[in-house]
């Protein structure tokens, strides 16, 4: 039997990247479309421009290395079109364009490309543009769900992922259906979070929004920068969910507190994942 090692994300039961990428990016145009209803056509120009930045990026870095285009596996988009969603909707354009550059170029692929980044591309990107332009990448409003039209359609929204909590939340859920994500991540996540926001006694409406959403069915399960093993997801689930209720309880802004709760988290997936590997039943110990 022919044997072949490689680093992930591996093919696993006739599903591909691509397939998985299209899944997601169909979930980032139907909010792109809503973000275009709330904020006009500036929404949908910073969306363009993002994608085709990210794009353009990655076939620029494999047509320069002499590497196989792979455009069509849909990474490239949908790293364009997470950082235009991270963005509010009167940012610059070369805002997005350079985050875009950023994200696939120097995140995803200075460490190896698909599946070897340490980071998820499209948080490190907005992190560096938060880092480098804070006053022109931050919201001036903060999502807040009052009411139950809200869920569906956030006119209050700041960044283009705030418009509609419900299109990732039904998005989410039909990943996990058809297996394209772990269901440990999300579920530990969201509990976690809601569990100790309760606790601490944080208004929910502040802490449910569409950025929370994102990040616990979009962006925390990313294959490359979470753990493979089961244990270690729900630890990492958990971790963010903690690290976003601290950050959130003390900044007052759970948007920003999720995004750089699952950075922080990345920096850590190696660690969870070499101490949750199961251990070989007939294991030595030395």
């Amino acid at each position: 039997m022919k044997l072949t090692v490689s680093h992930p994300p591996h093919t696993r039961q006739g599903v591909s990247i691509a397939t998985i990428m299209r899944s997601k990016i169909a979930i980032l145009v139907a909010v792109s479309l809503l973000a275009t209803i709330v904020f006009g056509f500036t929404a949908l120009e910073l969306v363009l421009v993002s994608t085709l930045a990210a794009v353009l990026t990655e076939a620029g870095i494999q047509k320069l290395s002499k590497q196989e285009l792979t455009i069509k596996d849909g990474d490239a988009v949908s790293i364009g079109m997470i950082i235009a969603l991270l963005l509010p909707y009167d940012v610059p354009l070369w805002i997005p364009a350079v985050g875009s550059f950023f994200g696939v170029a120097l995140v995803k692929h200075a460490f190896g490309g698909l599946g070897s980044n340490l980071f998820n591309p499209a948080i490190a990107a907005w992190v560096f543009l938060n880092m480098s332009w804070k006053k022109l990448t931050i919201s001036g409003s903060v999502p807040h769900i009052g009411q139950y039209s809200d869920i569906f359609l956030e006119l209050g929204a700041g960044r283009l992922a705030e418009v509609s909590p419900i299109v990732f939340l039904i998005g989410g859920v039909y990943l996990i259906h058809r297996k394209y994500i772990d269901w440990r991540i999300p579920s530990s996540y969201l509990v976690s979070t809601i569990v100790l926001a309760l606790i601490i006694g944080e208004n929910l409406s502040y802490v449910i929004t569409g950025m929370f959403f994102l990040g616990v069915f979009i962006l925390a399960t990313e294959t490359a920068t979470s753990p493979i093993t089961k244990n270690g997801r729900f630890i990492y689930g958990l971790l963010c969910g903690v690290l976003t209720v601290i950050y959130g309880s003390i900044s007052y802004n759970y948007v920003v507190a999720v995004l750089f709760a699952i950075f922080i988290a990345n920096t850590v997936t190696p660690f969870i994942e070499k101490n949750t590997y199961p251990r070989p039943v007939d294991e030595v110990a030395l």
